[in-house]
C-alpha cells in the first residue's frame, strides 16, 4: 500500500501545482481585460479584479481538463526522470496498475467538479451578472422559468414592466395566455394587459384580441378602473427574441441539481430543452473525460526517455489533448443540433480517448 499512496500523493501534488499555475495565467488574463473594460468605463480598475475573481470558478471549470494533463504529466514526467517508475516497472508493475489511484483520484476530482464545481459555477455568473448590474453595465431584464409558466421582468428610468405567459413555441417567437404588468417608478400599477397570444416584432410587442385594464395610482376603487378591448395593439420593448432565448438556453447559471427540474418545466413551457439535456449529461460525462486526458498525459510520459525528448513528448501530449477535446466539441455541437444521439455525443469523445490510450499503454507493455 505504501507504493500506490506514494503515487497518489506525487499525482496529487502535480495537480495542485497545475491548477495553481493555470489559475495564475486565468487571473492575470481575465483581471487584465476587466481592467481595461472598467477604465474605459470611467471605473475603478479594483471592479474589475473584484469582478475577475468572482468571474475565475468560470474559466477554472473550463480548464479542468487541462490542469488534469499537465498534472499527470508533471508527475509522470518527474517520477521518470528520478527513475522511480523504471525501478516500479522493474518490479514487475504493470503500467495499467501504477495507473490505478491516479484513476481512482481523477474520478473523483470529476465528481467534486461535477457535484460541487458546476453550482459554484452557476453562483459565480449570477453574482457576475448581479454586479455588472448593480454598476449599469448591464440591462436588468431578468427572465424565468417556473411551475406556474414564464416571467419576464423590463426595467427602465421611467417604470416597469412584468410579462406572464403560460407557455410558448419551441423558437420563442410566440407567448401564449400573455399577461403585462405595467408598472410605474415608484412600483404602483398603471395598466395590466391580457392577450391570448403575443409576439415581439422589432421593438415593440404586438398583441392580438388584447384586453385592457387602466387602473389610477392614487384611488384603486372600481370606478377609478378604466376597461378597453382591442383587436389588436403595439406596446413598446427593448426585449428582443434572443434574449429570450439566450436567457433561456444558458444552461450554465443552473445548478447541476436543479437541472432536471428545470428541464421539465421547459418542457412544459414550450422551449425546446435539448440544449440543456446536453449540457446535463456532458456534466455527468466530466469524470470519464478527466480520465482521458489524464490517460494521454500517463501514456507519452510512462516510459524511459532521454533528455532531449521531454520537450517533444510533452508537445505531443498536449497536441493529442487538444484534438479529443476539440472532438468533444465538435460532438456536442452535433447533439444540440439533434444529429447524432445525446449521449453518444456525450460520452462518446472520453469513452474513444480512454480505449485508445489504454490500448496504447498495452502496446508499450508488450513492447
Amino acid at each position: 500500500m505504501i507504493l500506490p499512496f506514494y503515487i497518489g500523493m506525487r499525482y496529487l501534488k502535480s495537480i495542485l501545482w497545475s491548477f495553481l499555475a493555470v489559475a495564475f495565467l486565468i487571473l492575470l488574463i481575465d483581471g487584465s481585460d476587466q481592467i481595461v473594460s472598467m477604465s474605459s468605463r470611467g471605473l475603478s480598475s479594483l471592479l474589475g479584479i473584484k469582478n475577475a475573481f468572482i468571474r475565475s470558478p468560470i474559466h477554472l471549470l473550463e480548464t479542468l481538463p487541462l490542469i488534469v494533463m499537465l498534472g499527470s504529466l508533471i508527475c509522470f514526467l518527474g517520477l521518470t526522470k528520478s527513475n522511480e517508475l523504471i525501478i516500479t516497472r522493474s518490479s514487475g508493475r504493470s503500467a495499467l496498475r501504477i495507473l490505478l489511484i491516479p484513476i481512482c483520484i481523477t474520478l473523483v476530482i470529476g465528481l467534486i467538479g461535477t457535484t460541487i464545481g458546476n453550482p459554484v459555477v452557476a453562483i459565480s455568473i449570477k453574482s457576475s451578472e448581479n454586479f455588472l448590474e448593480n454598476l449599469g453595465l448591464k440591462p436588468k431584464n431578468l427572465f424565468s422559468v417556473s411551475s406556474d409558466g414564464i416571467w419576464l421582468r423590463e426595467t427602465s428610468n421611467d417604470n416597469q414592466v412584468v410579462v406572464h405567459a403560460t407557455r410558448t413555441n419551441a423558437s420563442g417567437t410566440d407567448l401564449f395566455n400573455l399577461t403585462l404588468f405595467q408598472f410605474d417608478g415608484e412600483d404602483n400599477l398603471e395598466k395590466r394587459i391580457y392577450a391570448k397570444q403575443g409576439r415581439i416584432k422589432q421593438d415593440s410587442w404586438e398583441l392580438e384580441n388584447a384586453k385592457i385594464w387602466t387602473y389610477n395610482s392614487v384611488r384603486l376603487s372600481i370606478e377609478e378602473i378604466k376597461f378597453e378591448k382591442k383587436p389588436k395593439i403595439l406596446i413598446k420593448t427593448n426585449l428582443t427574441q434572443d434574449q429570450i432565448l439566450n436567457s433561456f438556453s444558458d444552461p450554465r447559471v443552473i445548478s447541476f441539481w436543479s437541472i432536471p427540474d428545470f428541464i421539465t418545466r421547459l418542457e412544459i413551457s414550450g422551449f425546446s430543452a435539448t440544449r440543456h439535456k446536453l449540457f446535463y449529461q456532458n456534466e455527468l460525462s466530466r469524470p470519464l473525460f478527466l480520465v482521458a486526458m489524464m490517460l494521454i498525459g500517463a501514456a507519452f510520459s510512462l516510459r524511459y526517455t532521454r533528455f532531449g525528448q521531454t520537450g517533444l513528448l510533452v508537445l505531443v501530449s498536449v497536441l493529442v489533448g487538444f484534438i479529443l477535446f476539440s472532438l468533444n466539441r465538435v460532438a456536442l455541437s452535433l447533439g444540440e443540433a439533434q444529429q447524432i444521439p445525446i449521449i453518444l455525443a456525450t460520452h462518446g469523445p472520453p469513452l474513444v480517448g480512454i480505449l485508445i490510450t489504454i490500448g496504447l499503454l498495452l502496446h508499450m507493455e508488450d513492447g
